[in-house]
């Protein structure tokens, strides 16, 4: 069974990407009643239906305890516990809500990030969010996919949407396919401009 410190990384121009590592979001976390001092239980993350990491944490009265394996360029296993520090913050319509407080700066965040041994915020491990290191290119192929996603529709950008989903009116399937055509027609234009081709219209 694998353990933390066992998952692949990945980086656009060789800077690493929040989307990439294992993270804990603390509003997920108190969405799933977790929060509450004396919870225990596992956070796991897999991959395609197969597991690649899992901790154990534990709920105390300032925060969580957090208890897993870590390991270096497939060396031995360690045990790592780490102690994360909780805060609040009023709500302007009453009650709080609740943050991590980053273990190394302090930082008031809601997502820390398993990019080493220990779970720290962003800044401390200097990531960078996928659509900051994206091209245009990039971001319209992945704008294309959204849309695809949403209309059911395969995800070869070559090939046409025709198909309407159930449910969904005939406007909204209309607008859906011609902003996605529109978004191709743009990817097509930054593309052929890199190779030398230009397109009228």
């Amino acid at each position: 069974m694998g353990g933390y410190g066992s998952g692949r990384r990945s980086s656009w121009g060789g800077k690493t990407t929040t989307e990439s590592q294992r993270r804990i979001d603390i509003r997920w976390m108190k969405r799933q009643g977790y929060l509450r001092a004396g919870t225990m239980g596992n956070l796991i993350w897999s991959n395609r239906g197969e597991q690649t990491g899992l901790i154990t944490y534990s709920m105390v009265e300032e925060g969580m305890v957090l208890n897993y394996r870590y390991r270096i360029n497939g060396g031995e296993w360690q045990p790592v516990e780490q102690s994360i520090i909780f805060d609040r913050t009023p709500c302007n319509y009453g009650g709080h809500r609740t943050w991590f407080r980053c273990p190394r700066c302090g930082k008031r965040v809601a997502l820390l990030y398993g990019a080493g041994k220990l779970f720290l915020c962003r800044h401390c491990y200097d990531l960078a969010y996928g659509s900051q290191q994206e091209t245009m290119s990039d971001r319209l192929m992945r704008k294309q996919r959204k849309i695809r996603e949403r209309l059911g529709a395969d995800m070869d950008l070559f090939i046409p949407i025709w198909q309407k989903p159930k449910g969904m009116h005939w406007k909204t399937f209309g607008r859906l396919r011609q902003e996605e055509n529109r978004t191709n027609y743009r990817m097509n234009v930054i593309m052929g401009k890199r190779l030398g081709i230009y397109f009228d219209g």
